[in-house]
């Protein structure tokens, strides 16, 4: 069965809302990594920003991905914003959202061999593993820009397709967006 018009902009609706609740979990990630207040969590707070950020841009649960709606994104902000947006998508797909090779590092130590962390020798091989990790509060800043902007591109096209949809009013109550799909549900 075909959608109308109007399932379709409902479609589009829940993509760009969630597309911007997305943003503003990236937003809100980069902001308490700017803050410096993070008490050993930079690590998780920027696989936060990172995964927030790059989750409308692959394919989810019956949302969709957000290119439907802006296939060249990004056209516009300044002029390294493409460069932002594909170094927050390399880094989600080759370090933080799946294991990779590519950014791993893994040392044997044999039996009875000084551990180059400054632990004794064992009786019993032992290993030492590193990930890539991107520490650079400057860094950071230049890649929170790309969510910032997206936000606010998301905003301003939420609320003008809310127009579109259901016009001026006059409304006395609020009303969920369909999705289309039954709640959560466990497997």
């Amino acid at each position: 069965m075909e959608m109308s018009v109007r399932e379709k902009q409902q479609k589009k609706l829940l993509r760009l809302i969630s597309a911007f609740s997305d943003m503003a979990n990236s937003v809100s990630a980069s902001d308490l990594l700017l803050s410096g207040d993070y008490n050993g969590l930079y690590h998780h707070l920027f696989l936060s920003m990172v995964i927030a950020y790059g989750r409308p841009f692959f394919e989810s649960n019956g949302v969709g991905r957000v290119q439907c709606d802006y296939p060249n994104y990004p056209d516009f902000g300044d002029s390294e914003m493409r460069d932002r947006h594909s170094r927050l998508l390399d880094i989600r797909n080759k370090f933080l959202a799946h294991s990779s090779a590519e950014g791993t590092r893994i040392l044997i130590v044999p039996p009875g061999v000084p551990n180059p962390l400054g632990r004794a020798p064992q009786t019993i091989f032992e290993f030492n593993i590193g990930k890539r990790k991107f520490c650079d509060i400057e860094f950071v800043r230049w890649l929170r820009v790309a969510p910032v902007e997206f936000r606010q591109h998301l905003h301003s096209d939420i609320h003008q397709l809310l127009e579109q949809i259901y016009g001026p009013g006059p409304f006395t109550e609020v009303f969920d967006l369909s999705t289309g799909h039954e709640d959560f549900q466990w497997s």
